[in-house]
């Protein structure tokens, strides 16, 4: 964290706290020009994110402050209170004073707060002509001017006021994270062209309630940064020492970190903090003016560490099916893309649009935002978990019939791509070992059982396979052993070689027919998490259908990967984007699969970042690297190619959040807004032929997705 002086800090943060002092539309932090002043709001979506001063069509007078309320007491628009309409969702707003307080419901009467909560969303519905009305569903009451010019919340709808907003300045602007960028980002060729852009193919946005509770934080809040990404301790505890999970992927079963997120983020967000939020909304969209595209979201749940969150937090009922949580993230995601739709102006306008089609994806992209494509990354898909019975009996939880149905559930509400299997084996097969102590104890307290071994052939990999076995976990005295060793029940497994193991559980009966409804779907499937050995099994599955069905990894293979299984999945038109480094690892791994690639299909490189995921994030520069200096400038330069000659520069200043300024050279990827950062690393690595790759990754994903479907 780069220290800063206590005045330094109070001027960052007034510049992200002040706005409205003019008669222009109230900017975002970004140093972007100022567009025209709006002069009248002609629908309710039109007040998002402008400062207001709200009329009594019936008393025509204007809403001023009066003692600890409001009244329609001022006599023009000048003389009334200025009002910034932060949006809360698509028609529901905070209506935010210039003293930083809040228009509140109270029961039958309105108030000022600066607490956060539902009494200060109100809902807004009318038009310039009929005029608005303003509802607060938690006071069940609209909002209602007396002749006197008091106000109050009356029941019945017939009795609401009508109110107008006219245009003003010297708002308070609402507390947001900006994302330090001048110029416009760019739009497409036309809806059906091939597109310009990079893809991240697995992240885990919707990851809120993730592990039982275990991630703290959010990608937005109806109530604002300070409610999304404010303070853990809820969670966490004071000082995190109850982040168990967190903490127990660390190794340190007993550290400690700084509670307070916004406004200073002391200890996090941070690259390798797992369990704090990484993808705020703001955060995301600054990636999106770098040219992100087309992003994966993977609804993901691990029903064992949310269980032991759950206990820790004393939430035993806490439902931890993998498949439920899985069908509430992807409503959250449609949420998440209404809110940002708000922020923009109305349905359809935000820059994030989640897509069920390539052709889809192309639109959106041609149109200069992001595609959002839904996958799944759970241990039970279809809630075929495996269970192992005393005497070793496997027992499966489900049957062909409910792989049918499941299958069906998660293809309407939207999802297209698929993780078979993840961290622990379940009825189709096993996983891919890449842990040796602590997802081996998951693996026996999910089914009952450890991995069976076997020695991991000797080959030449793209990701190696396999671990190296513990036997018992840390030294026997050290706190990760207490942790770990009541879950034991005094259970021990038991490996002899010293040689990096591989699990000896392969495909199923059950696992072949999944994969196969799998085809008949047209989802795409990925094999990473899968078994060294059941990747080639599933290879062949693939290159039995006619054409070949495609396969992806989308982060690193997991269970290992070798140069003759990534040949065979390029070959078969599938594709390969690394788990994302930093920009000299991205260019290593660009040079490393160069001499594979299949010149039938478009060669490029895009990355999975799994941020949000349990996954660490790249680790800075290093000292020898030629660092990256800030401000720098996207898209200009003898770096970019041909395709870029009608794109508009975009200059990225170092991203500060709050009080907190980051910079890619010292702490690497502490959150997603540094993905802009990471593409000037691939250019400084890498040049123009590393940023062709990256920028034909979201075409190449696209047309992977085709070749999928068209069949």
């Amino acid at each position: 964290m780069r220290p800063w002086s206590l005045a330094v800090s109070a001027l960052l943060l007034g510049v992200v706290l002040v706005g409205c002092g003019s008669s222009e539309r109230p900017q975002d932090g970004d140093g972007v020009s100022p567009t025209p002043a709006l002069p009248t709001a002609k629908t309710r979506y039109d007040l998002a994110n402008g400062c207001w001063a709200l009329q009594s069509r019936a008393t025509q007078g204007w809403c001023a402050r009066s003692g600890s309320g409001y009244a329609m007491s001022a006599a023009t628009a000048k003389a009334a209170e200025p009002f910034f309409l932060k949006p809360t969702a698509l028609g529901k707003y905070m209506v935010y004073d210039q003293s930083r307080a809040f228009l509140t419901g109270n029961g039958s009467a309105v108030s000022s707060s600066t607490a956060l909560g539902e009494a200060i969303d109100w809902t807004i519905d009318g038009d310039l002509d009929q005029g608005y009305t303003l509802y607060s569903a938690s006071e069940a009451g609209y909002l209602s001017a007396a002749a006197d010019g008091s106000l109050s919340l009356v029941a019945n709808a017939a009795n609401a006021g009508k109110f107008g907003f006219e245009w003003v300045e010297n708002c308070s602007e609402f507390p947001e994270i900006a994302t330090n960028t001048q110029g416009e980002t760019f739009k497409g060729n036309g809806e059906d062209q091939p597109v310009l852009g990079f893809a991240d193919v697995h992240v885990h946005i919707s990851a809120t309630d993730f592990l039982g509770g275990a991630h703290y934080g959010y990608p937005y809040s109806r109530f604002g940064v300070e409610d999304a990404v404010g303070s853990c301790q809820a969670k966490h505890g004071p000082n995190g020492r109850l982040d168990l999970v967190g903490n127990l992927y660390a190794g340190t079963p007993e550290a400690t970190h700084d509670n307070i997120g916004w406004p200073s983020f002391i200890d996090w967000p941070a690259a390798h903090s797992l369990t704090h939020e990484a993808m705020y909304y703001k955060w995301v969209e600054r990636a999106w003016k770098a040219g992100l595209r087309l992003m994966v979201n993977n609804l993901v749940e691990n029903e064992v560490l949310c269980r032991l969150a759950a206990t820790t937090q004393l939430q035993p009922l806490k439902n931890c099916n993998e498949m439920d949580s899985a069908v509430s993230q992807a409503d959250f995601m449609h949420r998440m893309q209404d809110y940002i739709d708000a922020q923009e102006g109305g349905p359809g306008k935000g820059w994030y649009r989640i897509v069920t089609t390539p052709q889809e994806a192309r639109k959106v992209i041609n149109d200069g935002k992001m595609a959002v494509v839904l996958g799944i990354e759970i241990s039970h898909l279809f809630n075929c978990n495996v269970r192992y019975l005393a005497n070793l009996t496997e027992v499966s939880g489900c049957t062909e019939t409910d792989i049918d149905e499941q299958m069906d559930r998660l293809y309407d509400l939207g999802v297209r791509q698929m993780f078979p299997i993840h961290e622990f084996d379940n009825a189709f097969g096993g996983n891919g070992i890449f842990n040796g102590l602590i997802l081996n104890i998951g693996n026996f307290a999910d089914t009952g059982k450890f991995w069976g071994t076997y020695d991991c052939p000797e080959d030449d990999y793209l990701y190696g396979a396999g671990a190296i076995m513990s036997t018992v976990p840390g030294l026997g005295n050290d706190p990760l052993t207490a942790l770990l060793l009541p879950i034991l029940n005094g259970a021990v497994p038991l490996y002899s070689s010293s040689k990096l193991q591989c699990n000896s559980r392969s495909m199923t009966n059950l696992g072949e027919y999944a994969f196969k409804k799998m085809m008949e779907k047209k989802m795409i499937i990925e094999v990473d998490h899968l078994e060294l050995k059941m990747k080639n099994q599933l290879l062949d599955l693939a290159e039995a259908q006619t054409p070949v069905y495609p396969l992806v990894s989308t982060h690193g293979g997991h269970g290992g990967i070798s140069m003759t299984q990534a040949q065979r999945i390029l070959a078969g038109g599938g594709l390969i984007y690394p788990y994302k480094g930093n920009g000299r690892q991205h260019v290593e791994m660009l040079n490393r699969l160069k001499p594979i690639k299949s010149d039938k299909y478009l060669f490029a490189l895009g990355y999975g970042a799994d941020t949000n995921g349990m996954g660490s994030q790249a680790n800075p520069r290093g000292s020898e690297a030629v660092p990256v200096s800030y401000p720098f400038t996207l898209f200009q330069g003898s770096d970019w190619g041909p395709q870029f000659a009608k794109v508009a520069p975009v200059t990225f200043d170092e991203q500060v959040s709050g009080e907190r300024a980051f910079d890619i050279n010292a702490e690497g990827m502490a959150h997603y807004g540094l993905v802009a950062d990471f593409v000037e690393e691939v250019r400084i690595e890498g040049g123009r032929e590393a940023l062709d790759a990256l920028y034909n990754s979201a075409e190449g994903y696209l047309q992977m997705w085709e070749r999928t479907l068209n069949r």
